[in-house]
């Protein structure tokens, strides 16, 4: 069984080999600190990380290159040097402050849009018919990928994640009501770039899978009511999940960081088929939400707090409260986000080893 079937296959209850092994991602300081302890020093990024460990390759190393945001796409120049940071801008108006060592969320300063007008603007860079929006090489891609028995996945940004990353939270927020009409007309060119811009993919079923990105959620509750995703997002996505239904792909999972009690519940309605990465610390336990919505496909919730604080014996505690899950399958457990310097190396290798055998054999005792 390979990559591709093992994964789908996980996720859509269906027959395989063994439970996928992988891991979402890991940051720079991590991979720093471990090459420290023992790494081997080319193992910079997940992908070789994973060659080096063992693991499957993660769905989130390599998706295929299909560009669903602003064409083209916008390269940051830096504008005002701090020493420690830098402030970066871009064509479209975009504008943040970074620190130059850590890997840390930027602070945005300025977003391309805050009116109507502005979005106008900015309209060209989003027409879904742009032939420029799949790489040069996407043939060759997809035909290796297919050698390779590797998962095809799309990560599409949606209708919250991608209107917050054109007017920030703040901005987006206020103008749900301020510019109702504005909110209305990027929800629907939402709908129409998932329409338009993967019929070229979709004539040749390449599409498996795809990862709506949101991240709409913080650590108590969502961003955005339940009210609203029912009324304006909910009947858009089961229009997006019904076109990419259409076109050959067998699974569908949102990408949604914190605490998802409330939106979990509306994930069938709208085609969507699962969630993830469950962070443990917004109260996000898979295992609850396996109740919530049994037989939803889930992913993540090893709690990285767990590993950095008990090492060893918070990785075998995690894996085996996560064992009945692992049982019940649908569901690929690790660590519920990219994967913190505060972890040490050892630790890491130790929990690679237990998870490996419990994906094997979701009764080994552990």
């Amino acid at each position: 069984m390979n990559q591709r079937e093992r994964f789908i296959n996980c996720l859509t209850h269906k027959p395989i080999d063994r439970i996928p092994n992988m891991e979402l991602g890991v940051w720079p300081e991590t991979i720093e600190r471990w090459q420290g302890e023992g790494l081997a020093w080319w193992a910079a990024n997940l992908f070789q990380l994973s060659d080096h460990v063992g693991m499957d390759k993660s769905f989130n190393c390599d998706w295929m290159h299909i560009n669903n945001r602003i064409w083209p796409e916008q390269a940051l120049r830096s504008v005002e040097d701090g020493g420690e940071w830098e402030i970066l801008e871009d064509d479209v108006g975009t504008r943040m402050r970074r620190g130059k060592k850590f890997a840390s969320i930027p602070q945005y300063l300025k977003f391309p849009v805050a009116c109507p007008d502005d979005y106008d603007r900015l309209a060209p860079n989003l027409d879904p018919s742009t032939p420029e929006r799949y790489a040069p090489d996407y043939d060759a891609d997809m035909f290796g990928r297919g050698v390779r028995g590797e998962l095809r996945g799309v990560n599409f940004c949606g209708l919250f994640g991608f209107p917050r990353e054109l007017m920030g939270l703040e901005g987006y927020s206020m103008a749900q009501y301020d510019y109702p009409g504005l909110v209305e007309r990027m929800l629907d060119d939402r709908v129409d770039m998932a329409a338009r811009l993967y019929s070229r993919a979709f004539e040749n079923n390449d599409v498996d899978y795809v990862q709506i990105w949101e991240d709409m959620a913080y650590k108590c509750a969502s961003l955005v009511s339940p009210a609203f995703i029912e009324r304006h997002m909910a009947p858009r996505y089961k229009e997006i999940t019904d076109a990419f239904r259409k076109g050959g792909v067998r699974l569908i999972m949102m990408d949604c960081d914190g605490s998802v009690d409330e939106i979990v519940p509306l994930l069938g309605r709208s085609g969507i088929d699962g969630i993830y990465p469950c962070e443990i610390a917004a109260g996000a336990d898979p295992l609850k939400l396996r109740k919530m919505a049994p037989g939803m496909p889930l992913m993540g919730g090893v709690d990285k707090r767990a590993l950095a604080g008990d090492g060893r014996e918070g990785a075998r505690s995690e894996l085996r409260r996560l064992q009945p899950l692992i049982r019940d399958g649908a569901f690929i457990p690790y660590i519920d986000h990219f994967i913190p310097p505060d972890i040490s190396y050892d630790t890491f290798c130790y929990y690679l080893e237990l998870k490996g055998e419990l994906l094997a054999n979701p009764n080994a005792r552990i």
